[in-house]
């Protein structure tokens, strides 16, 4: 038995922990088939699990509709309407959609070129595609190039960071498409799909970097909705639309009061609510408390320093902290609200306001007028609670002195408290009575025994007896 035990590790190996890779493409990348009419051939080194729809969600330019088959360990790709003769062709392998048996994901995209006939052009479009309502990147957003109503459409996918390459365009003036396809036909829908477009110019000599920000479709100009006021000297204006941030050019505003038509003197207008902006009026304010509290706070490090030797911080550590206390500044996004500051507070009554040359995400140009009421403001809660509390400070006072009062109506009276000069026989027991009198503490001298007389007879009766 000793002779046959050996030690050797479990059988069976490793899991598999590679992902798979492509081992030919055919066409060959880069290279030049004239009348090409079979399907591009990608194999992988294993067996992979491809989803269905791949072709869809694949960067392909031209932007066409392709047909895909998949085998053991490869897939094959035709366009429906067949290739295209002297046409470059490119395409883009995602990563996230091709894994083997075991899950395992491509780790980087494959991205290849080939050509029906001519050379493939060394040109390059590339860029982002931005949501205009929260400035975030978009993912999946389509990006189609268009040289005229008759050309072939090439195009990209936007990654998870919202950017996209193209290349192998033709040299060119393009209109650039850049869309959230909805209904998936691979076309840009005005009416229903968000987008936004630009011209471009492709060349083989630099790359051209592209910025697209994808606006909901809309075909009607910004009206104002209605207006609010929000403080005694500040009005929200809100309207249908989201508008540019900044506008183009200031608006025209017009505050008037209904009762006497008089204009309101108006000192500034911001694109935003009411708790979004800050106007400068409130920034210089900000800026008098923020040098105020530098000023005590300088103060109190004086005396501090006065009183005890404290070392002062590097210059470095000083910027640091500076560099720390600085955030990133928030994009600007366009808003639905006007922001109005007045110069001087609203009285109580019925005001117009009109509004003219706004501008929204759609470049249209709109306006509008609306009433509001302005109704004089309720004590706020603080004062409220202050008056009370004076209130009950004043009470508390005038009780206090009334208690003094009433205790300074009550006469002392000093005889109970110390009686210094009261007669001896009334400050206390008489001698008398607190003790039985000398007489009365026992029993007198002639009562205590018999009397001598009565303890025995006298000589002669006691002799008459006998």
């Amino acid at each position: 038995m000793l002779g046959c035990a050996r030690e050797m590790p479990p059988p069976g190996a490793r899991p598999d922990e590679i992902p798979p890779s492509i081992v030919r493409i055919r066409p060959a990348p880069e290279s030049t088939v004239a009348d090409f009419d079979g399907a591009l051939e990608i194999r992988f080194d294993e067996p992979v699990r491809i989803p269905n729809g791949l072709a869809r969600e694949m960067f392909v330019s031209p932007m066409e509709t392709y047909e895909a088959e998949t085998g053991f360990a490869d897939l094959r790709l035709r366009p429906e309407d067949g290739w295209r003769d002297s046409v470059a062709y490119c395409f883009t392998i995602p990563t996230d959609g091709i894994n083997d048996l075991l899950r395992n994901g491509m780790e980087e995209p494959v991205d290849f070129c080939f050509s029906t006939g001519g050379d493939i052009p060394d040109t390059r479009v590339e860029g982002e595609v931005i949501d205009a309502l929260t400035a975030q990147p978009l993912e999946g957003a389509r990006v189609i190039f268009w040289a005229g109503p008759d050309s072939i459409p090439y195009g990209a996918i936007s990654d998870s960071t919202g950017r996209f390459v193209t290349r192998g365009l033709p040299p060119g003036e393009y209109q650039a498409f850049g869309f959230v396809d909805r209904n998936r036909n691979l076309i840009p829908d005005r009416v229903l799909e968000s987008y936004d477009s630009a011209s471009v110019a492709a060349t083989p000599e630099a790359p051209v970097e592209l910025r697209l920000v994808v606006v909901a479709p809309d075909t009607t100009p910004p009206l104002l909705a209605r207006a609010l006021v929000v403080g005694s000297e500040t009005v929200q204006l809100e309207f249908d639309d989201f508008l540019l941030n900044p506008q183009p050019e200031e608006p025209g505003i017009a505050i008037r009061d209904s009762a006497t038509n008089e204009t309101l003197e108006i000192v500034a207008s911001l694109i935003g609510s009411a708790d979004e902006v800050t106007f400068p009026l409130d920034s210089a304010a900000l800026a008098d408390s923020i040098a105020a509290a530098d000023s005590v706070a300088t103060a109190d490090s004086a005396a501090v320093a006065d009183s005890a030797a404290v070392e002062a911080p590097s210059p470095d550590s000083a910027g640091a902290a500076a560099s720390d206390s600085v955030a990133e500044e928030d994009p600007v996004l366009p808003s639905r609200f006007i922001t109005v500051r007045l110069g001087a507070a609203l009285d109580s009554g019925t005001y117009r306001v009109s509004v003219t040359g706004v501008v929204n995400l759609r470049q249209l140009t709109g306006g509008g007028d609306t009433s509001f009421v302005a109704e004089p403001e309720p004590p706020s809660g603080d004062s409220a609670a202050a008056a009370d509390s004076v209130a009950a400070a004043d009470s508390t006072v005038a009780e206090g002195d009334s208690v003094i009062a009433e205790q300074d109506s009550v006469p002392p009276a000093p005889d109970s408290l110390d009686i210094p000069a009261i007669p001896p026989d009334t400050a206390g027991a008489p001698p008398d009575t607190v003790g039985a009198p000398p007489d009365t503490v026992g029993v007198p001298p002639d009562t205590v025994g018999a009397p001598p007389d009565t303890v025995r007879a006298p000589p002669d009766t006691a002799r008459r007896r006998a």
